[in-house]
Formats: C-alpha cells, structure tokens, sequence
C-alpha cells in the first residue's frame, strides 16, 4: 500500500501561499476600484451611454463590473478560508503528535 504523509510545516508553506496570493487580489482589486472612481465615468448621458452603463436588462457595465467584483471577492475569502483550513491542520497535526 502506498504511504502517505502530511508535513504541517508544508501545510503552513500553503496556507501563507494562499493568504499571499488572496492579498494580492484584494490589492489588484483595491487599486481596480480606485482608479476606476477617479476615471470617473467613460459614458455619455445619452442613448448610447446609457444602453452601455445599464445594458438591455440591467446587463450592462455596472452589472458586469458588480458580477466581477463579487466574483473576486469571493474567490479572495474562499482561499483566506483554505489558508486558515490548512493552518488549523498543521496545528492540530502537531497537537496529535504531541500526546
């Protein structure tokens, strides 16, 4: 049979890989959202500018940035939520190895 191990010093190495790189993102999408804020916005009040800013069926730029925006956010908090899994897991691994 095949031999597993888990090191909790490489499950520590993980976990601070994902909380870098769920940083990273939320920074991506800090900076995003303000240099979007002070571009201020790119349509005209017209027709045009409001079929691009609301779309047909409210599918338009603010929905998709929203969508966009929510995605990422989500996509960070699920890899904080792995990050804090995979420490509580080495911790627990070395407790186990303790008693």
């Amino acid at each position: 049979m095949p031999e597993f191990s888990v090191q909790p010093a490489d499950l520590r190495s993980t976990s601070k890989d994902l909380a870098d790189v769920s940083a990273r993102m939320k920074g991506v999408m800090s900076r995003l959202s303000a240099n979007l804020a002070a571009e201020g916005s790119p349509w005209g009040d017209d027709d045009s500018g409001r079929k691009f800013r609301h779309g047909d069926n409210d599918n338009g730029y603010d929905a998709q940035r929203e969508w966009v925006d929510g995605s990422v956010d989500a996509k960070a908090v699920l890899l904080d939520e792995y990050s804090e899994g995979l420490r509580t897991g080495a911790d627990t691994l070395e407790q186990t190895d303790d008693v």
